[in-house]
């Protein structure tokens, strides 16, 4: 894994994006179509040899399957990962050789946020969702079913890795006629996946949708992204209502997260778990503690046993608020969650998010210089102590850009260092 800290390329980039519900590209009618419209649903992103992606045997368009454009059908891909009643989509990454100056993404929906690497450097300063002149951000990239075309300013070879996605997901990439398109196979690079709440699905600066985790995972060097988040979570049932289905926790989904047989697994969950409330579905608190604990370990001895050789990372639960001294039903889950890490067996490490340091299965650790999260401000809402005034958004739960990119920062750190010790 890199160490090499991130690039950001300081090039304008012109995004223009074409009229909605149209299969008009700017490079007209003898643009190269990767794949050619009209294809039937073997013939996708998924499968076009001049294009690679990370496990894309698993990428699904998403029901009914197939979308119309102008007439002619297209299929869009997605990685999915359902739930028993809810789910999410993962980012379906390409990575290519280009020749050229410009390419076009057509999305399926709307609307459209793209994150793309150059030779190694992200372009734009980050994940896009506007129309930029010469680098100047500008309206929405909100047209439905339309082209979205990246123009680098002059042609060159290029390595690009292109993230994109919509409401549907991207259908196709299109290049000039006299432009060249190579596979470019990166199947020899770590690869991770993650296990999150609505934590997991926070913008941060290089993903739209991809919380702490994937802001860590690009500061650890891992191109291959796939994560499984969803809103209201955790390892057991809860009882808020419409998050009671057993088939809705870490657990149950972790068949569609392991098919990717990715070499690192981040857990971050808890927040949203019961383990001290006698609430449904739980008669006691008692109940509760031991529902908890068991969901634990039950989540990690399967995570291990379908990934024996990966190297399994968890997070104790978010505590947005500080507890002075620290809350004893959060450290009580956050103890439960490194126990039930540790059982499953090696490799592991444990991050402690509310103590601070790490902690794992070389018998290392670091010791804590406090939590993460401090001080019980929010926007909106400053104390004038503490990293929450900037780092937890409005709604007093959830992280800001800035706290998202605090937080990866904080679990690439802590990953890092435990891994020169496995």
């Amino acid at each position: 894994m890199s160490r090499a800290p991130l690039r950001f390329s300081t090039a304008p980039l012109t995004v223009t994006q074409g009229p909605a519900n149209s299969l008009a590209s700017t490079f007209g009618p003898n643009a190269q179509l990767l794949p050619a419209l009209g294809a039937t649903p073997a013939d996708t992103l998924a499968t076009v040899p001049a294009l690679w992606g990370w496990r894309r045997e698993l990428w699904r368009a998403p029901a009914p399957g197939m979308a119309t454009i102008a007439g002619v059908p297209v299929f869009p891909v997605q990685r999915l990962h359902p739930g028993a009643t809810l789910g999410s989509e993962g980012v379906c990454a390409l990575h290519f050789r280009m020749q050229g100056q410009a390419l076009e993404v057509l999305l399926a929906g709307a609307p459209a946020s793209i994150t793309l690497l150059a030779d190694g450097e992200v372009l734009a300063g980050g994940f896009f969702r506007t129309a930029r002149a010469a680098g100047v951000p500008g309206a929405p990239l909100n047209a439905p079913n339309s082209f979205v075309r990246i123009d680098f300013g002059s042609a060159a070879p290029r390595q690009l890795s292109l993230y994109a996605r919509s409401a549907q997901g991207p259908c196709a990439l299109a290049v000039a006629a006299d432009d060249s398109v190579q596979a470019w196979d990166r199947s020899a690079e770590a690869t991770m996946a993650g296990m999150a709440d609505s934590y997991g699905g926070y913008a941060g600066v290089l993903w739209a949708e991809g919380g702490p985790l994937w802001e860590a995972a690009a500061r650890l060097g891992i191109p291959h992204l796939d994560l499984s988040a969803v809103g209201g979570t955790g390892y057991a049932p809860n009882s808020a209502p419409g998050f009671g289905n057993p088939g809705d926790a870490f657990a149950a989904r972790l068949p569609s997260l392991t098919a990717s047989r990715p070499d690192l697994v981040i857990t971050a969950g808890g927040i949203n778990d019961n383990n001290s409330l006698a609430l449904p579905p739980y008669a006691t608190a008692e109940a509760a503690r031991q529902g908890f604990e068991a969901a634990t370990h039950n989540y990690y001895s399967r995570l291990r046993e379908a990934l024996p050789e990966a190297l399994l990372v968890a997070v104790g639960p978010w505590a947005p608020r500080e507890s002075v001294p620290p809350d004893a039903v959060a450290l009580s889950k956050a103890d439960a969650i490194a126990a039930a890490l540790a059982a499953a067996g090696g490799p592991w490490v444990f991050l402690d998010n509310l103590r601070g340091g790490w902690r794992c299965s070389s018998g290392a650790s670091a010791t804590g210089t406090g939590p993460w999260q401090t001080g019980t401000g929010r926007v909106g809402a400053p104390t004038g102590v503490g990293n929450g005034d900037t780092f937890v958004d409005r709604d007093g739960t959830h992280p800001t850009v800035a706290g998202v990119l605090h937080l990866g920062e904080r679990i690439a750190e802590g990953v890092r260092a435990a891994l020169a010790t496995l």
